[in-house]
C-alpha cells in the first residue's frame, strides 16, 4: 500500500518509519524540510499544510494517510492566533485532501479525553477528530497520554527536569490522573492498524493499565536516574509559574510547554487496553518502559526539532469567528468588504475590479491601494473563499501571501487566516501597528458576524 505519513520528521513518525523499513509498503514521508536516511521504501515530499493546494497534491495516490501533526510550535516569524485554530483549519486541508484523493483509511494519533475539566489542547484533539469524522472515511483514532522514549516532548521535559532540579516543588495538579506508553507500543499497534478491519472506524486509547499520578512519574524518574530529589507539595494549583520553570529547566520552548502543562490539570481515565490490543502492549509499567528507554539514552537532552519558516519575515494570522450557519463563505468575503469601509468610514476605502477579480483597499489620502487581493476561484468555494496578496504599499512581495475565509465541518466552525504574508513597514514598527489591528478588525468583524446570525434565529 502506499502510505503517506504527516509529522514524518516528528518524533513518533522517524519510529514509525523505521518499523515500516522492511514492510513492502511504499511510504511518502511528509515535512517541510528534508528528512535524512529514510529506508529504501520511503521517499522524502515537501509539504505545506496550511495550503489546501500543496496538502492536496502531496496525498496524490494515498490508500493509508497517518495523522501525525499537532501545532503548538510557531511556523513564522509572528504568529498571531491560538494553536487550537491552526489545529482546526490544518486539519480541514487534510480532510478536503483525502477525499478528493479518495483515501481508503486515515489514522490519527490524538490525546486522551479526560474525565471532567478538558484542557484547549486535549479539545483540540477531539476537534480534529470531528473534522476527520466529517470525511466519512474509515478512520482510526488512536488516543494516548505521555509517549516514552528518547525524543519525546513529554518525556524530554520530564527527563530533564529531573536530572536538573534537586528540589521541585509540586503543586497540586501533580497529582492529577495520568498514563504513559511506550514509543515502541504506539509503533506496534499503529503498523497494525494498516489496512486492518478489526481498527477502522474505532476510537482506542492506548494505555497498559498502570494507575499513576505525575507526582508518580517524577519519583520513578528519579530512582530510575539514580538521583536524589526533594519533592515539596504545596497547596496552589496554579500553572503560570510552572509553566515558565518548565521552560527554563526543561530545555523546551515556551510555546510547546504551555498548553502541555494547562493539560496536566486533567484527570485522564485509567482503564485497562482494550481487548483488540491484547498481546500488542508490551511495557506494563513506567518503570519497564524506563529501563529500556534510558540504557539506549546518552545523558544528553534531545533538542527539539525548529520548525522551519518559509520566510524569515512572514506572518501567519489565524482567527476563529462565530459559526455562521446561514452564510457561505462568499457572503462572508463580500460582508467583510461591506462591513470594513463602514467601520472605518471616509478612512478606508474597498474598490471591488469584479471584471479582473481585484480588491483593492485604500485610503483616502494616497493615490496607489494598502492591499491588493486577487480572488482565486478554487473547488471549494461554498465553503472557502480565497485571495492572493497580489500587491499594495503595505505588503513587501506580490507572490507569497493570501487571506481566506473558510467554513470547516459542514459550518460548525468559521476561520478566517492570513498566511505567509511578508509586511513592508520595518518589522517593529508593523508588529506594534498593522498587526494588532488586523487582531481587532478581526474580532470586531466576528463581533458583527454574530449579530447577523442572531437575528436569523
Amino acid at each position: 500500500m502506499k502510505i503517506i505519513i504527516s509529522g514524518a520528521s516528528g518524533f513518533i513518525g522517524e519510529n514509525l518509519i523505521k518499523a515500516l523499513a522492511n514492510t513492502e509498503h511504499s511510504i511518502v514521508a511528509l515535512s517541510r524540510s528534508p528528512i535524512a536516511n529514510l529506508p529504501t521504501n520511503a521517499t522524502w515530499k515537501q509539504c505545506e499544510l496550511f495550503s489546501a493546494k500543496s496538502t492536496e497534491e502531496a496525498l496524490s495516490g494515498a490508500d493509508v494517510f497517518i495523522y501525525l501533526v499537532h501545532s503548538m510550535m510557531p511556523s513564522s516569524r509572528l504568529f498571531q492566533g491560538d494553536f487550537h485554530d491552526t489545529d482546526l483549519l490544518i486539519a480541514d486541508n487534510i480532510a478536503r485532501a483525502c477525499v478528493f484523493n479518495k483515501v481508503k483509511q486515515i489514522i490519527y494519533l490524538g490525546g486522551i479525553v479526560p474525565t471532567g475539566f478538558i484542557s484547549t489542547h486535549l479539545q483540540s484533539r477531539k476537534e480534529v477528530e470531528g473534522v476527520l469524522e466529517n470525511t466519512k472515511i474509515d478512520l482510526t483514532i488512536f488516543r494516548s497520554g505521555m509517549v516514552v522514549g528518547n525524543g519525546g516532548s513529554s518525556f524530554e521535559i520530564l527527563k530533564s527536569l529531573v536530572r536538573k532540579l534537586p528540589v521541585m516543588v509540586l503543586p497540586n495538579w501533580t497529582k492529577s490522573k495520568t498514563q504513559a506508553i511506550h514509543i515502541d507500543d504506539v509503533v506496534r499497534v499503529i503498523q497494525d492498524s494498516i489496512n486492518n478491519p478489526l481498527y477502522k472506524n474505532q476510537t482506542i486509547d492506548l494505555v497498559n493499565g498502570e494507575k499513576l499520578t505525575y507526582t508518580d512519574l517524577m519519583q520513578i524518574m528519579a530512582k530510575a536516574l539514580n538521583v536524589k530529589r526533594f519533592l515539596i507539595p504545596v497547596p496552589i494549583n496554579s500553572v503560570g509559574f510552572s509553566k515558565f520553570w518548565v521552560t527554563w529547566f526543561g530545555n523546551s520552548n515556551y510555546s510547546l510547554v504551555s498548553p502541555l502543562i494547562d493539560s496536566l490539570l486533567c484527570d485522564l481515565p485509567q482503564d485497562n487496553p482494550a481487548k483488540l490490543l491484547d498481546g500488542k502492549i508490551k511495557y506494563k509499567t513506567f518503570q519497564s518502559m524506563l529501563e529500556d528507554v534510558l540504557s539506549k539514552d546518552n545523558a544528553n537532552p534531545v533538542a527539539r526539532p525548529k520548525r522551519k519558516i518559509l520566510y524569515r519575515r512572514s506572518v501567519r494570522s489565524i482567527q476563529r469567528l462565530p459559526a455562521v450557519r446561514n452564510r457561505n463563505c462568499d457572503s462572508i468575503a463580500r460582508e467583510y468588504m461591506k462591513w470594513l469601509p463602514a467601520v472605518f468610514r471616509s478612512l478606508v476605502q474597498v474598490e471591488v475590479d469584479s471584471a479582473a477579480e481585484l480588491v483593492a483597499f485604500k485610503v483616502f489620502f494616497l493615490k496607489k491601494p494598502i492591499l491588493l487581493l486577487q480572488y482565486i476561484h478554487g473547488k471549494f468555494e461554498e465553503d472557502r473563499q480565497k485571495f492572493h496578496i497580489i500587491g499594495g504599499l503595505l505588503s513587501k512581495t506580490g507572490d507569497t501571501g493570501w487571506l481566506e475565509f473558510r467554513q470547516v465541518q459542514n459550518k460548525a466552525y468559521t476561520l478566517t487566516a492570513i498566511h505567509e504574508f511578508v509586511p513592508a513597514l520595518p518589522w517593529y514598527l508593523y508588529i506594534f501597528t498593522q498587526a494588532p489591528m488586523h487582531r481587532l478588525v478581526m474580532d470586531s468583524f466576528g463581533a458583527h458576524l454574530e449579530k447577523l446570525e442572531a437575528t436569523h434565529k
